[in-house]
């Protein structure tokens, strides 16, 4: 065994850890903070860390091991599988007699396919907060599972015990901060991990408003919800939106999980609109405009969503991000398209283009053979073929989604992603085309310099697509100049 580090004032010893690996620093685990709040009665001494991708496993060991902890117990993800791996082989190998406990979605629907299960001594599937205190402390008095999984029954909600004063100043400040009013779902989509959750289930309102004010009196300027369908229902929605309406005028905004399929009753359309244009960040969880493709993956009410994205966008003026999941059971290149450009046609503020993935607990895999749908084993899970779309189509979709997030999304080039938009009849087609010319270029979607972006747009739009050099340059300069940036230090050569 290597020795411990040596324990300064700052590293307090702690006989229980808690960490995760958050997906990028500005996030924050919301899970670790429920189970920090509801250890119980005679907690042990803990500690807890969140580290972002960027942090070297070898020093997160070391600022774990710096606790000399008994117990340790881990987060796990979609994103994280990889660095929480590589974790608990470090720690076991300098630790042997180190007791390690896992939980969360992505060790809760299949743990056997965890890399390193045969490294830990339990894991906690489900919801664990009423049975997660318990377990350490068994655990540190030293007693053994009977078996290594352990299914944790859902808790009574109104008994836990919230967990919200657990972030600190400085997340409020500079991370996102995350709450929750509900949790399940009221839909059985195939293709997500709530589509079995049973229905939606309630925390207590007010005491969820209650704290959800502290946040904001403390200064928080975004909350959250992680709500899977924040309009399912529809009066609670309204309640919780006049409720924190005064803070509306101190900056706050509010992010939010919609689906066009849930009614907009009058008393939620009137609590929506009565918020400040843009102080609403609203999710909308279209995923296919293809209605046959919809009813096969029991996603309903297709017909609704032009006329939900018409009240948010024009009636209530909300910033609305919009999904779309590309390689669902059945859809075809032409219903892809089809549905990204019924999209554009709305111009929502974003539009996440995903390709389809088979996570942990759904029920994609009943489609499988129909459909030929071949996915990667190892995370994220995407999808690599079916019978419409070959893996070159699939390669090709995964690049539209990157560029698009980087030129679309990122709003870096409004004014000159008309001209690219509108090159071709089809929106879909005109960037796809794009994608395609990019990806020849510079053969990756990912780590491109701004400069080099420009460079090769300018390229695009007065070669490839013979615009105006001179229109093209106004547009490219006042996009690269609205960024703050000073064009006579830094101005590509392009637009000099």
């Amino acid at each position: 065994m290597t020795p411990s580090l040596p324990v300064s004032p700052a590293t307090p010893l702690a006989d229980l850890v808690l960490a995760t690996y958050n997906g990028r620093f500005t996030h924050t685990s919301l899970g670790l903070r429920w189970l920090l709040a509801n250890l119980g009665p005679n907690p042990p001494q803990t500690a807890w860390h969140e580290f972002d991708l960027r942090v070297p496993v070898t020093q997160a060991v070391q600022r774990i091991q710096a606790h000399q902890p008994r117990l340790l117990a881990l987060g796990v993800y979609i994103w994280n599988v990889q660095p929480l791996t590589a974790l608990i082989r470090e720690l076991r190998a300098a630790n042997p007699a180190l007791r390690i406990v896992l939980g969360g979605p992505e060790v809760s629907a299949a743990p056997e396919r965890f890399p390193a299960i045969d490294q830990v001594d339990l894991v906690i599937t489900g919801e664990a907060e009423a049975i997660f205190g318990s377990w350490c402390r068994r655990l540190l008095q030293g007693e053994r599972p009977p078996q290594k999984i352990v299914h944790a029954p859902l808790p009574d909600l109104p008994r836990l015990q919230l967990p919200y004063h657990l972030y600190s100043d400085h997340d409020l400040h500079s991370r996102h901060i995350y709450v929750e009013t509900t949790r399940g779902c009221p839909f059985q989509c195939d293709f997500c991990v709530s589509g079995g959750t049973g229905g939606v289930r309630d925390f207590p309102l007010q005491p969820t408003l209650d704290a959800c004010q502290s946040l904001a009196a403390r200064g928080v300027r975004t909350l959250r919800f992680v709500d899977r369908t924040f309009n399912a229902r529809p009066g609670r929605g309204a309640q919780i939106l006049n409720a924190l309406r005064l803070w509306a005028g101190h900056g706050l905004r509010l992010h939010l999980e919609f689906t066009p399929q849930a009614k907009y009753r009058a008393d939620l359309a009137t609590a929506l609109c009565a918020w400040p244009p843009g102080s609403l960040h609203i999710e909308l969880g279209i995923q296919s405009f293809n209605e046959t493709v919809s009813e096969r993956v029991r996603r309903p009410g297709v017909k609704s969503i032009d006329a939900a994205l018409n009240f948010l966008l024009n009636t209530v003026r909300a910033e609305v991000h919009a999904d779309l999941i590309v390689g669902l059971p059945g859809e075809s290149w032409d219903s892809i398209a089809n549905g990204f450009d019924r999209l554009w046609a709305h111009q929502p503020h974003e539009i996440q283009v995903g390709v389809l993935k088979h996570l942990p607990g759904t029920n994609l895999q009943r489609h499988a053979a129909a459909h030929r749908l071949v996915f990667d084993p190892k995370p994220p899970y995407a999808l690599l073929a079916s019978d419409h779309l070959s893996t070159t189509d699939l390669a090709r979709l995964n690049r539209f989604a990157a560029y698009w997030d980087r030129l679309g999304n990122r709003r870096l080039f409004p004014r000159t992603l008309p001209f690219i938009m509108c090159s071709h009849a089809s929106a879909f087609t005109a960037f796809m085309h794009l994608s395609d010319w990019l990806h020849a270029g510079f053969g990756r979607a990912h780590g491109i310099d701004l400069n080099d972006m420009i460079t090769a747009l300018y390229a695009y739009l007065t070669y490839e697509l013979r615009y105006p050099r001179a229109m093209i340059r106004d547009a490219l300069r006042a996009d690269f100049c609205a960024e703050g940036r000073r064009p006579e230090r830094a101005l590509p050569r392009c637009l000099r």
